[in-house]
């Protein structure tokens, strides 16, 4: 309504196929659910068309009792509803040891920190720099790269709030605040001199042309978002003996997704994997939807 998700009735889904029906413990969205409602976005993701259930993302349980993570509801159903269809192939079986809030963050977040980081191919001891650092695919990020080998992982961004809380989870081992009178000089500072090995480049833009100036000879940019910018006007010659790489892991089969989800799970259980997290009931849907336009820092969750 208005570009705001209402608390109404919606049928029970009858959708038949090759599909499990879900009844939702918890139900999640991201930035780019918001791209999609207010056509931001209308190149990647089509035209929106409402009414429709916000959130494709959630855990719930099967009918037989078996617990899942879904990633993609059929539309018009999604996660912030009591019941939701899921296709077979995005529907992956969880078990109860950990609970939806340290699950939930691993899913869209943790797949997109975890396949461009390993496509980067992280050796022992290098310096890693997580650009647009702040939210749960950052947090995330910053503790996979140490868990690869790095010898020290940065994390930059604009905001200081978003910067002061990653401080508080004490993941990183440096953190830059961007904008600031010489960025370029602030992130060499920050990789101890020789520039960064691999960047993943969560933002684009502006940020990203500042960041191939700090990095190393043989450096691996991964870019996987473009909040700050669907452009970038990057020099040759800071590319120079560097490889620049975009990587689309939502566009990825959804059995090397599962896969990669699995990994992050085993992680989440021997090393606490974690990102920060913020609960929300159905009756505060409004009021989920618009800290998540503020930029909640934090993964939204919401309880049917």
């Amino acid at each position: 309504m208005n570009g705001i998700p209402a608390v109404e009735q919606f049928p029970d889904p009858a959708v038949e196929g090759d599909v499990q029906h879900i009844t939702v413990s918890s139900g999640t969205i991201g930035p780019t659910e918001l791209m999609r409602v207010s056509n931001a976005a209308a190149a990647y993701y089509g035209a929106f068309k409402g009414p429709k259930i916000v959130g494709g993302e959630g855990i719930g349980r099967l009918d037989s009792g078996q617990r899942v993570y879904f990633g993609h509801s059929v539309a018009p159903y999604g996660a912030w509803a009591q019941r939701t269809v899921v296709p077979a192939a995005e529907v992956w079986p969880i078990d109860d040891d950990l609970d939806d809030a340290a699950i939930l963050p691993l899913g869209i977040s943790g797949t997109g920190a975890l396949i461009p980081l390993e496509e980067a191919r992280i050796a022992k001891g290098e310096k890693v720099l997580i650009l647009g650092a702040t939210g749960p695919l950052g947090q995330i990020a910053v503790q996979l790269a140490r868990t690869m080998g790095a010898g020290k992982v940065v994390a930059a961004a604009r905001n200081p709030l978003g910067l002061a809380r990653l401080a508080e989870m004490g993941i990183a081992d440096e953190l830059v605040t961007m904008g600031g009178e010489d960025d370029v000089a602030a992130l060499r500072e920050a990789s101890s001199g020789g520039g960064f090995d691999v960047v993943l480049d969560i933002v684009y833009g502006a940020p990203l042309v500042t960041a191939i100036k700090a990095t190393a000879r043989g450096a691996r940019i991964m870019s996987i978002g473009n909040q700050a910018g669907k452009a970038a006007a990057v020099e040759l010659q800071d590319l120079i003996f560097r490889t620049h790489a975009g990587v689309a892991t939502g566009a990825r089969p959804a059995a090397e997704r599962k896969a990669a989800f699995e990994r992050l799970v085993a992680l989440a259980r021997t090393d606490g994997l974690r990102a920060r997290t913020t609960e929300y009931t159905l009756a505060q849907a409004p009021e989920a939807w618009a800290a998540q336009g503020a930029g909640p820092h934090a993964k939204i969750i919401l309880r049917p």
